[in-house]
């Protein structure tokens, strides 16, 4: 993404989700199933998800915060969409219809307008970041070589000094700092979420108030997103992080006394607000530390660890569950990640690089 581009990552990947999703629509064995399911989530996490926060990314600077919350939002709000019409098609013409409609939806809305629109950055079109005026002899996105001060940016920070290249960027502490607390966070938010239904049925909650908690979570997850995305433009990414997570142990503190749907709620609105925040701001955090030549290697870094902690931590639960018969004890194990991972937050402090500068 950081040498081509995002456009050819986002069209790619959307052809093959759409074509898994045409597949789906006609498939006949469950190995087939299998296949077009392993297909569209490889594409989505490996091309759609790794190119999408570069795509815009990397042409702003002062209002980077709202550009990326947008897209993350942009994902949760398709979701909001798209469910009531495929559940009409599902109902109307059957599942196998209701494939190709998101196969379809996908190339029309996904794969056309990245092959036509998005481009690597604006320099390759004469262009500046946030629109500035071009400044022709300098290259601003070169790793290891100075950039303009732009309006909005703060003395030290690599739009207003220097890129830094990959190989020296994971040589800092600070990177390491930034990469296992994201994953450490990351394994707690996505175990919690994924047995929230059988953890609250398990507190006296009726499933249909336990499924309502999940639309709850999923709202507040949207205003995270939003909220934290404006407020990363006048606040430390680093700082808000590191509140993110402390917010993660708070409300699985009000979860473990949840014997009522309104306590239930409360866990929802509060997780939901960290839950969407982390993802908007670990890629500003990355920017805001090493700048925007190599934000898509850091952010598909970032992402395979959240990833293996989304996969971790629902299995770290479901194991202390069966062993326990109760989520009380790896709940408790839970907020202290959440803990913890505030600590490493704050530990990790901008690292300093001396620019390069060209004559």
């Amino acid at each position: 993404v950081d040498r081509v581009g995002s456009r050819w990552p986002l069209a790619l990947g959307g052809v093959a989700v759409a074509l898994a999703c045409v597949y789906l629509s006609a498939m006949q064995t469950l190995l087939g199933f299998y296949i077009a399911f392993t297909v569209s989530r490889t594409a989505d996490q490996g091309l759609i998800k790794i190119g999408a926060v570069p795509a815009v990314g990397k042409w702003f600077e002062r209002y980077r915060g709202r550009a990326v919350a947008l897209v993350f939002f942009g994902g949760s709000a398709g979701i909001v969409v798209l469910a009531p019409v495929v559940q009409i098609v599902m109902v109307t013409w059957g599942w196998r219809a209701a494939w190709l409609v998101l196969g379809a939806v996908m190339l029309a809305l996904g794969v056309i307008p990245s092959f036509l629109i998005v481009r690597r950055q604006p320099e390759d079109l004469g262009l500046a970041v946030d629109g500035r005026p071009a400044l022709d002899s300098v290259d601003q996105n070169t790793p290891g070589q100075s950039t303009p001060l732009a309006a909005g940016s703060t003395a030290g920070s690599p739009e207003a000094g220097v890129e830094w290249p990959l190989a020296r960027a994971v040589r800092t502490p600070a990177f390491w700092l930034v990469l296992v607390s994201l994953f450490v966070a990351s394994t707690s938010s996505a175990g919690v979420t994924l047995h929230l239904v059988p953890y609250l049925t398990q507190q006296g909650l009726g499933a249909g108030a336990a499924v309502s908690v999940i639309s709850v979570l999923s709202i507040s997850s949207a205003l995270g997103i939003l909220a934290l995305g404006f407020l990363a433009e006048r606040v430390s990414p680093r700082i808000l992080l590191a509140a993110v997570f402390s917010l993660i142990a708070v409300a699985i503190g009000v979860l473990l006394s949840a014997d009522s749907l309104a306590k239930a709620y409360a866990f929802a609105v509060l997780h939901g607000l960290a839950s969407g925040g982390m993802n908007t701001l670990a890629p500003l955090l990355w920017a805001s530390y090493y700048g925007r030549g190599i934000l898509g290697s850091l952010h598909g870094i970032s992402r395979a660890a959240q990833v293996a902690g989304f996969a971790l931590g629902p299995l770290v639960l479901g194991i202390a569950y069966d062993a326990s018969g109760t989520y009380q004890t790896a709940l408790v194990y839970f907020a202290f990640t959440g803990v913890a991972s505030s600590l490493l937050i704050l530990a990790a402090r901008r690292p300093r690089m001396a620019p390069i500068r060209r004559h």
